[in-house]
């Protein structure tokens, strides 16, 4: 049979998708606020109570305990399941693990646990506070998934434990990153809200440190960070791994990381360490792993000089040595309310969901107590007629209604009566009874005071507090993260302050390919024709690298090719368009001042650090209109500025008279006329004259006074013997 929905598809998928969210939010990924736990946490844990798997009783497979969470109550995969019972066995993920694992239950390195098959659990002597009157009708239950068995709503726990072990989890529209706290710290906030209630935030936060986590490491928490995260519920803040160094022969020193951030793969740390080591990066010879129970990674430098605490600042820097962890305290509220809480908040209905266990489980005593009461009272009457009694019983076809109507009892008392053993009745002892009587109602009598008296119950729990502390064991007290306060802290190092300086040559060929060479010298030059220029520069130094179209485009000259590999064209190491030509190359680092030159005449001097940039496709130096390109860049090492037209004419002036800009079109170095444009340009010592090459020789012009004039005038004839093809140089 076909049922034909007639509705609009955009309701019915936000029908759907709303659905599915609420799910995700409440059922699966948010932690309840009083029990700190997840569905599938708590389900793991009810579930091993019901196998009686405590402290003091032999251990069970995972396999056991998995079948029976996923048989009864958590119908999905047995792996999710598994996962998280392991995860609640790790000291390492863990702040207080709920529950003791026997076999392989995987490392911090990340190594997985062994298979549940080969794995033994059983809770932890501390997971009992999780079930404080759970068969006293402390909590309500309800129907599992098929209903044929009954799981809690909430354990009725006495430990903080969504502070405690805090939490992670990815839900719809919304997550929750909470980290774990240290018990002490979290019982003494607990019992200053108790005694005072209306305790502000500020005196919560000087009893709280901040967080402690499983792994220790020093927590970078400076006090805005820390009001915003227990004030409002969300923030950050950084975790260092922990270090010290050791002195070996030779004065020489080594670094050892005993503790490591929180939630951080060890075997991560190493292969990011080995990979800088390897790139050069990082001033290391090695890194070792001497990790046993207890965490050791070892750092050797690659000289005694270098500055230890530069140096793991730098590893800070550069590896998850150093993360930074997000808080949001995203919990349910009364076990379906999502919502973002503080510290005061979360700590104040944790304890009015305290008062409501105790009240609840308090309730189910005193009504305990009065059936025992009831039943009491008949032994007393059966102890005094105890010869009529046993008269009634031999003679009477219906002893209960006799026995009712003659001593005035009740059914329960009647019952009682005509269930006692015949061997019993000897043991009767009016004092014994009395003495019970008189104890099962001080009893009540202090368990009414729980439920009607808020400052009795306020001292109960008070008083539970404590007990709770004295009975923890030393490696829980003691705060395993170390809390630094320090609200100007950042890593103040560079990574160029550790790289290895090294001197070479840049060479640009007449093809305008580029390549580094070591130990080059100008005679090498004289001796290659076809090298166009050789640039000295350092490997922390920058290139730059001129287009025609007036851009400069900032290269890294590790990059280029070196030894004995090919030069590259400039083409395949920058972004560059087909019409663009490589014009010159300089060091921004040495050579400062540059004089930029158009092929119509324009032109004025920059400064190289205004145009050195972290962009691909460079920075426009020059603006070029009409056509107009970039012809040449100078270094800025003469005082005179030498131009030569198309229309054979040689124009000298002083370069004091040219603008220093950032960018810009410049100023007319050259009056241009119609159809004729700059054809090249140098720099020259007007002392030593004018210089060029013809045919294969230099040439030399000692007196140029003639042609020296000022910016932006026409210029007069060359010279008689200047090259035919009108440059300085071939």
């Amino acid at each position: 049979m076909k049922r034909i929905i007639k509705n609009d598809i955009n309701e019915i998928l936000k029908s759907r998708y709303l659905s599915y969210a609420v799910s995700t939010i409440i059922s699966r990924s948010l932690p309840d606020l009083r029990d700190g736990l997840k569905p599938v946490h708590r389900r793991i844990i009810y579930s091993m109570y019901l196998l009686k798997l405590f402290n003091n009783s032999p251990f069970k497979k995972s396999a056991r305990i998995v079948g029976d969470v996923m048989g009864k109550f958590h119908p999905h995969g047995d792996q999710a399941i598994y996962q998280s019972l392991v995860r609640m066995a790790q000291d390492f993920s863990s702040r207080l693990t709920l529950i003791e694992g026997q076999g392989n239950f995987g490392n911090i390195d990340g190594d997985n646990a062994a298979a549940m098959r080969y794995t033994e659990a059983r809770l932890e002597e501390i997971t009992e506070l999780f079930f404080d009157g759970i068969e006293e009708d402390s909590t309500t239950f309800c129907d599992n998934y098929d209903g044929q068995n009954l799981e809690p709503d909430v354990l009725p726990s006495k430990l903080p434990n969504i502070l405690l072990n805090g939490s992670t989890g990815i839900a719809v529209g919304m997550a929750t990153n909470i980290p774990p706290h240290n018990l002490i710290e979290i019982n003494d906030c607990l019992t200053k809200l108790i005694l005072k209630p209306n305790s502000s935030e500020s005196e919560l936060l000087k009893i709280i440190k901040g967080p402690d986590l499983p792994t220790g490491g020093e927590i970078i928490l400076s006090s805005s960070e820390k009001k915003n995260i227990y004030k409002k519920g969300f923030g950050s803040f950084l975790i260092n791994s922990k270090w010290h160094d050791e002195k070996i022969k030779n004065g020489l020193y080594e670094i050892v990381i005993t503790e490591i951030p929180f939630q951080v793969n060890k075997v991560k740390i190493i292969e990011q360490l080995a990979n800088l080591i390897n790139q050069k990066k990082i001033p290391l010879d090695d890194v070792r792993d001497e990790s046993d129970e207890k965490i050791r990674i070892v750092l050797k430098p690659k000289n005694r000089n270098i500055d230890k605490k530069k140096l793991v600042d730098l590893c800070f820097k550069l590896t998850d040595l150093s993360i930074k962890y997000s808080c949001n305290f995203n919990v349910l509220e009364k076990g379906r309310i999502p919502k973002q809480l503080g510290l005061k908040s979360i700590l104040s209905q944790f304890i009015d969901f305290r008062k409501i266990t105790v009240k609840r489980k308090s309730k189910f005593n005193i009504n305990k107590n009065n059936q025992r009461l009831e039943v009491l009272k008949g032994y007393l009457i059966v102890f005094v007629n105890l010869d009529k009694i046993i008269k009634i019983i031999r003679i009477k076809d219906d002893p209960k209604k006799e026995i009712i109507k003659a001593f005035k009892l009740t059914e329960v008392q009647a019952e009682a009566i005509l269930n006692m053993r015949l061997g019993s009745l000897k043991k009767l002892d009016e004092l014994n009874i009395n003495k019970e009587i008189k104890k099962l109602k001080e009893i009540n009598t202090d368990l009414k005071k729980l439920i009607n008296n808020d400052d009795y119950l306020s001292k109960f729990l008070i008083k539970e507090i404590k007990e709770i502390n004295e009975t923890l064991s030393e490696k829980i007290k003691k705060r395993r993260s170390k809390v630094n306060t320090a609200d100007n802290y950042q890593l103040d190092i560079e990574i160029d302050e550790f790289t290895e300086i090294e001197k070479f040559n840049v060479l640009v060929t007449k093809d305008n390919l580029l390549k580094k060479v070591k130990d080059f010298s100008e005679d090498n030059k004289d001796k290659d024709n076809n090298i166009r220029t050789s640039i000295p520069i350092a490997s922390n130094h920058k290139l730059l690298i001129f287009l025609s179209s007036g851009k400069a485009i900032t290269l890294d000259p590790n990059l280029l090719p070196g030894g004995k590999a090919a030069p590259k064209s400039y083409i395949e190491l920058i972004n560059v368009s087909v019409d663009e030509k490589l014009i010159s190359v300089f060091n921004a680092n040495t050579q400062k001042k540059l004089i930029l030159i158009s092929k119509f005449g324009k032109g004025f001097i920059s400064i190289t650090e205004k145009m050195i940039t972290n962009q691909r496709k460079g920075k426009n130096i020059m603006n070029l209109k009409h056509n107009d390109q970039l012809l040449n860049v100078h270094y800025l090492e003469n005082n005179h500025l030498a131009l030569v037209s198309k229309n054979e004419k040689l124009l000298i002036f002083e370069t004091s008279s040219l603008p220093i800009l950032n960018k810009g079109s410049g100023v007319q170095l050259m009056k241009i006329k119609d159809k004729d444009f700059i054809i090249d340009s140098s720099l020259i010592d007007i002392k030593e004259g004018l210089s060029w090459r013809k045919a294969l020789k230099n040439k030399n012009l000692k007196d140029v006074d003639f042609w020296v004039g000022k910016r932006a005038q026409v210029g007069k004839k060359v010279p008689k013997g200047f090259n035919k093809n009108l440059k300085f140089s071939t």
